[in-house]
């Protein structure tokens, strides 16, 4: 298993479970946190972090994976990187590496085998995205888009007007949606 390191200008702590998930709180990442695929460290001062919770045993975040790529490809010369991350607790970091693997997903995942990442910030669907600016600065929290199936008409595309507003330096006109998908099975947590 690959440990990921954050080289982010400071310490990374782990957060108390207490912390607020609002719009414009200030998000840590754990420092338990690996990534499962992909490099063993990555450079992510000054850079837009958005953060897909995934997992192999959802159809409707299966549904996202092209979309994820997509975002990489778009954003990633542009100063944004695009993580999954798995928080399941019914998932093992062997079937996660298998399975990223399997589907070709080119983003790296980030292994939350504590459910840590997600208890910070009240994730509870897989797929919910947020994402975090250069100051990790929560600035959305919600839906990839509107669509649950790729190519769906009517699709607003939330997290990349949101994208494109932080690079801009704008306000994000829509910083918060309701997320869908499957619910994150977490361990101790009884649905």
């Amino acid at each position: 298993m690959i440990a990921l390191l954050i080289i982010w200008g400071g310490i990374v702590a782990h957060m108390p479970s207490a912390c607020s998930t609002d719009v414009g709180s200030k998000i840590i990442i754990p420092s338990a946190i690996q990534v499962v695929n992909g490099p063993q460290s990555l450079e992510l001062r000054d850079k837009l972090m958005v953060l897909v919770f995934w997992s192999f045993k959802c159809p409707v975040a299966l549904a996202y994976d092209d979309r994820m790529n997509e975002l990489q490809d778009k954003y990633g010369n542009k100063g944004v990187v695009v993580f999954g991350v798995a928080s399941a607790a019914n998932e093992t970091s062997a079937q996660i590496r298998a399975n990223t693997a399997n589907l070709n997903l080119k983003v790296p995942v980030m292994l939350d085998s504590e459910g840590s990442l997600a208890e910070i910030l009240e994730a509870t669907h897989a797929p919910s995205v947020f994402i975090l600016d250069k100051n990790s600065i929560l600035r959305y929290k919600g839906s990839l888009d509107n669509n649950k199936k790729a190519g769906e008409s009517g699709r607003i595309a939330y997290v990349e007007d949101a994208i494109d507003a932080i690079l801009a330096a704008r306000p994000v006109a829509v910083p918060e949606t309701r997320p869908f998908g499957c619910s994150i099975k977490r361990r101790g947590i009884k649905e």
